[in-house]
């Protein structure tokens, strides 16, 4: 299967990853959806998608700890498209620190962007992934959300995040598998950002020079499971840095 012509959603497409997955599903030939919490991110990443491959994607400022404005967000897609092919619930707040090191805000709105965020947003864009001849969901959670994963700096409210995206993603593919709609959970470790449109994106990378994997192959990833036939489903990704020999 390929991405060409795809009707795709991306939340926290600003930066980082999000940013990397619009570029590089548009050079697929995906049409793109995109949210941030900021216009100036977004306009930043519709200025790459634009440079890149000509395509000037749908953008719409969201919070995902606002459940308004994740409403409004699956209606104004929905005013352009009357279905989407691909769910990709990329947007979440990052937490560090110990456990009383940081404000009840912090703890709520990591926990509300992450676990909410990703609920909210799949219940409303969920009628318009049932229009679509094959459908994908794909939940971009984080090792964090693995059985006896410690991770050094994250915040227990982070963990706590991760792991109700994980019972969420795998809940709801079970609810959805006799509709044909396949949900992904990717669970990468720390990675690095590397623009696709940077000569960097291609290099390789190596542990004997202190790197980690990159995002790049957590798009590698995602396309890989999204391109398969719709009678497979690569139902969780868990990535890892491994060491070079």
């Amino acid at each position: 299967m390929e991405l060409a012509g795809k009707k795709v959603v991306i939340t926290g497409a600003g930066r980082g990853l999000g940013q990397a997955l619009a570029i590089s599903l548009a050079k697929m030939g995906a049409h793109l959806f995109l949210s941030a919490r900021t216009k100036d991110s977004l306009n930043e990443t519709c200025r790459l998608v634009e440079e890149t491959t000509g395509q000037v994607p749908f953008t719409y400022e969201v919070d995902l700890r606002n459940a308004e404005q994740i409403r409004l967000f699956a209606e104004g897609v929905e005013r352009v498209s009357p279905e989407i092919d691909i769910l990709i619930n990329n947007g979440a707040m990052w937490l560090a620190g110990e456990l009383d090191s940081v404000s009840d805000e912090e703890i709520s709105d990591t926990i509300n962007s992450a676990a909410v965020g990703t609920t909210l947003t799949t219940r409303h864009f969920l009628p318009l992934l049932r229009r679509s001849k094959g459908a994908d969901i794909v939940n971009m959670i984080s090792v964090c959300g693995l059985l006896n994963v410690q991770h050094e700096s994250a915040h227990e409210a982070f963990h706590a995040a991760k792991f109700a995206q994980a019972g969420f993603t795998d809940r709801l593919r079970h609810r959805l598998k006799p509709e044909g709609i396949r949900v992904i959970g990717v669970y990468p470790p720390d990675f690095d950002d590397v623009s696709p449109v940077d000569s960097e994106w291609s290099h390789p990378r190596n542990t004997r020079n202190d790197q980690k994997i990159s995002n790049r192959h957590v798009v590698e990833a995602i396309t890989f499971a999204l391109t398969r036939d719709r009678i497979c489903s690569i139902n969780s990704i868990q990535l890892d840095t491994w060491p070079s020999v």
